[in-house]
């Protein structure tokens, strides 16, 4: 990756230079793919709703320096009429919801991660993850519930959850993992509602997993919902360079003394990539020293770059680089604007 650094001096009268960094962009646009899965009770008119399924989508470039990732999991149920009416004689109750996002291990066995694939059979390649929920790991069974709780109540026919769920990259060690697209796509995200009197705990009987009227799910009629749980992992290193600041010198009437400014160059590139950055000597390198060019002649004027070069380590998106110049003491040039161009390289360390 590469891009441009320009230097202007107009000397000891007039205008003094200007460093300009132009930046050539090659970047990769990840659009996640957004999915809705509905459940509609037509006779009785309860609509419950799996909203986000798509919980992580991201593009990274070192699998062992992925980012975590939060999304909400989300879902609402509309009632035909009110909880407290549900059951007059029992007083008010609430609304209870008990996600399972199924993993894939057979039976009751403990699983250790989920995986996103790319390929199939002999070819296929695996990143391993898993999804927490408050500190939790979601799905340890095949067959338990994995969270439980209240929803929050928006009216009295309209019932809401928005769960933060955390994607954590795990069992991927010394994994070297071939670029494209790798999709988890699991179509059982599971959640059912139940209605509790106001006084009743998380451990109720019939919280999770015990259906009271045969409604399928829970034990309010239609309110039961099933939707796909992706995370859509992208594997290709890429990086954008652009201008943060160009590098003005202000104007001066000698050189007695040195003169500074400062430019930025904000690289972005994806996530856990690292990389190092250089800059070169410019177009009018000699005596072991950068220098200016005035633009309608030969005269040069000397100046420094610092740092010269520079390194990060997977921290990716939007790192902005401070590059100071100085143009030292030294002999008043001819009046002109003073020009360099220095190439600003960006390497992938793999």
């Amino acid at each position: 990756m590469r891009n441009s650094l320009d230097s202007e001096f107009r000397g000891v009268v007039m205008r003094i230079f200007q460093i300009l960094f132009v930046a050539m962009v090659f970047a990769l646009s990840l659009t996640p793919a957004a999915w809705a899965a509905r459940y509609t009770n037509v006779s009785l008119g309860q609509k419950c709703t799996v909203e986000t399924t798509t919980i992580a989508s991201v593009t990274i470039g070192n699998i062992n320096k992925a980012p975590t990732m939060s999304n909400m999991l989300s879902y609402s149920c509309s009632l035909t009429k009110a909880l407290n009416t549900y059951r007059p004689n029992d007083g008010p109750r609430r609304m209870l919801y008990c996600w399972h996002i199924h993993d894939s291990s057979l039976g009751t066995t403990n699983f250790t991660y989920r995986y996103a694939t790319l390929g199939s059979g002999k070819n296929q390649s695996k990143i391993g993850f898993n999804i927490y929920s408050n500190g939790r790991r979601v799905g340890d069974r095949r067959n338990a519930y994995n969270i439980i709780g209240y929803a929050t109540k928006v009216n009295d026919l309209l019932y809401r959850v928005d769960d933060p769920m955390t994607v954590v990259f795990e069992g991927n060690e010394g994994v070297s993992l071939p670029e494209g697209k790798y999709i988890y796509n699991n179509p059982r995200t599971h959640v059912t509602m139940y209605s509790v009197l106001e006084s009743d705990a998380l451990n109720y009987d019939n919280a999770c997993g015990a259906v009271e009227l045969p409604s399928g799910g829970g034990d309010i009629y239609g309110a039961d919902a099933d939707g796909d749980t992706i995370v859509d992992i992208s594997v290709r290193t890429y990086c954008e360079v652009r201008v943060g600041q160009h590098m003005v010198f202000p104007r001066q009437w000698a050189l007695k003394n040195p003169v500074n400014a400062q430019a930025q160059v904000v690289v972005s590139c994806s996530a856990g990539t690292d990389y190092q950055v250089n800059l070169d000597n410019g177009q009018n390198y000699a005596d072991n020293s950068r220098h200016m060019k005035r633009t309608d002649g030969t005269d040069l004027i000397s100046y420094n770059l610092t740092p010269e070069s520079w390194a990060d380590l997977g921290t990716s998106f939007d790192q902005s680089f401070a590059v100071a110049g100085e143009v030292p003491a030294q002999a008043p040039p001819p009046v002109g604007s003073y020009r360099d161009t220095v190439v600003v390289t960006v390497n992938v360390i793999r």
